[in-house]
């Protein structure tokens, strides 16, 4: 009985010891292991250490979850959540939420279509060098009458990100 009580003391030393050294005690999961997951294809991973994350407000998580959602990533596809965490990422100035909120508001895609939303959106990811928002608000800008313009460059010019 003494020798089992020795060798199962041992045994539990050796895991503590080995739990301790590999790390998993107390070590969480960054942003960065979600994004080394996403990139690898592991979406599964990505999305447990992503989600934690988003709950605490933090935009890069936000937005890759809005992609996961946008694409059907490892969860089923669904638009209206992929707008909400683009939402929360877009206005704490995330510019890839905000380029992407103008291309669902101009498809239509989760929410209804509003090619003034989406040129306010554009404009505010041009605003932070995205070329890309450049072109297609300018295209969105050939079709919009000149007072929404007006009244959207004025909201642009008063909108303040969320911390």
């Amino acid at each position: 009985m003494a020798k089992r009580k020795t060798v199962l003391i041992t045994t539990l030393t050796l895991v503590i010891v080995a739990l301790v050294f590999s790390g998993c005690c107390g070590k969480q999961a960054s942003i960065k292991d979600a994004s080394k997951a996403y990139k690898s294809g592991d979406y599964k991973t990505a999305a447990e250490i992503f989600i934690p994350e988003a709950r605490k407000g933090n935009a890069e998580a936000l937005v890759n979850l809005a992609f996961m959602y946008y694409c059907g990533l490892h969860v089923e596809r669904d638009y209206l959540k992929a707008y909400e965490y683009y939402l929360q990422a877009a206005k704490k100035n995330n510019v890839t939420a905000q380029f992407s909120l103008g291309t669902m508001y101009e498809n239509g895609e989760g929410v209804a279509k509003n090619l003034s939303e989406a040129y306010f959106w554009y404009l505010l990811a041009e605003n932070q060098n995205d070329s890309d928002a450049r072109k297609l608000r300018r295209e969105a800008e050939q079709v919009l009458d000149s007072p929404t313009v007006k009244e959207i460059r004025r909201r642009v010019e008063e909108w303040k990100p969320a911390k």
